[in-house]
């Protein structure tokens, strides 16, 4: 059997993995984890066929069963060197846009997947947020908020993706 913490990390790829397949957006894992977990392509049509446009979208993977939910945000203690890692990331302009997705795990673990004839269900929300400002000189961690309508969907995927078209043509 797979540890808790393992089945967590699982659940959360299988959700993330889910949103991108729904948003026709392909979805790629580098071969070594370098503070980039995977990336997001874009995919575009020509004629019957499909390819990678060439816009990416990076990110970075966190699954918690510790986030507080606030009534307006998600607060969660991230890594001091994945705060740093994804602020410094995102201060260059020639970078590919690295995005944290967080994954909120129910506390209890019987709640974590529910399988009926009807399908399967993945409880806890996935959020997600573009990490900007000056490194943190903390020791351990960095407290970050996250707008709960922040949420990790298909039609966010796809706008993230829109977004950095637009700033690439500008």
């Amino acid at each position: 059997m797979f540890p808790d913490t393992q089945i967590e990390e699982l659940l959360s790829w299988a959700h993330i993995q889910a949103v991108a397949w729904r948003a026709g957006v392909s979805i790629s894992i580098p071969d070594r984890d370098f503070g980039v977990d995977g990336t997001f392509r874009q995919l575009t049509v020509l004629g019957s066929r499909r390819f990678p446009s060439g816009q990416a979208l990076d990110f970075q993977l966190k699954a918690s069963k510790q986030c507080m939910l606030e009534s307006n945000d998600i607060v969660y203690d991230l890594e001091v060197k994945t705060y740093n890692d994804l602020v410094v990331r995102n201060a260059s302009k020639r970078a590919i846009p690295c995005v944290l997705l967080l994954k909120v795990i129910p506390i209890d673990s019987g709640l974590w997947i529910d399988t009926s004839e009807e399908g399967l269900l993945i409880r806890g929300g996935c959020y997600w947020a573009y990490l900007e400002g000056k490194p943190s000189t903390n020791k351990n961690t960095v407290r970050i908020h996250i707008p709960r309508n922040q949420q990790f969907t298909p039609a966010c995927l796809i706008n993230l993706l829109k977004n950095l078209l637009q700033e690439d043509n500008q």
